[in-house]
């Protein structure tokens, strides 16, 4: 910058001066700002949309996932009181099990988990509908569960399929280890 007797200084456009110094720049042009930042081209819009959609669909699933298995522990509780409830009042073991679907083994260890129980006094035929039924709401619950854990098994296959998530980002959205996520896409092409 220089400066004449008697006249303004003249002002620099430039970032930095010759000097190093600070330089007024109160007249530079400036970029606009726009609402939201432009993709430089449209691959690269397609690729955050598609991350976006991947994340927000496995984050979902995460979410099903974790309502699922806090049923199905729901219900086992419900099912295994039953159970010891209907051992109490005088039901075979072999009995509760063709009722349950579950063997002699584990039908005996949920019997033996609950000593503080008394005899309810209600019929056999109670007992074993109430035994039955929550026993098929838990394998429907164990179904869906399952259901879930395919669709998200999808997602992870297509996301790395598609070179839109690494292993540690899949495995931050979904909650696995990379271990999981590598294991559930092997034999897929992975990016370079």
């Amino acid at each position: 910058m220089t400066a004449q007797a008697g006249s303004a200084p003249t002002v620099s456009l430039q970032a930095r001066s010759a000097t190093g110094r600070y330089t007024y720049r109160a007249k530079a042009p400036r970029p606009q700002p726009t609402d939201r930042p432009q993709p430089k081209d449209r691959t690269d819009h397609t690729n955050h949309t598609n991350h976006a959609k991947l994340a927000h669909a496995l984050g979902v699933h995460r979410q099903l996932l974790s309502h699922a298995t806090s049923a199905i522990r729901t219900l086992t509780a419900a099912r295994n009181e039953l159970i010891a409830q209907a051992i109490e009042d005088g039901l075979t073991i072999a009995t509760v099990s063709a009722a349950t679907g579950e063997n002699m083994k584990a039908v005996r260890t949920i019997a033996l988990a609950y000593d503080d129980l008394h005899p309810s006094g209600l019929p056999r035929s109670v007992h074993l509908s109430a035994v039955k039924k929550k026993s098929d709401e838990l394998r429907a619950a164990e179904r869906h569960r399952t259901q879930i854990t395919e669709r998200r098994e999808a997602l992870i296959v297509m996301a790395v399929r598609n070179h839109v998530c690494d292993d540690l980002e899949l495995a931050s959205l979904t909650g696995l280890t990379p271990d999981h996520i590598r294991r559930s896409s092997r034999g897929i092409a992975r990016p370079a």
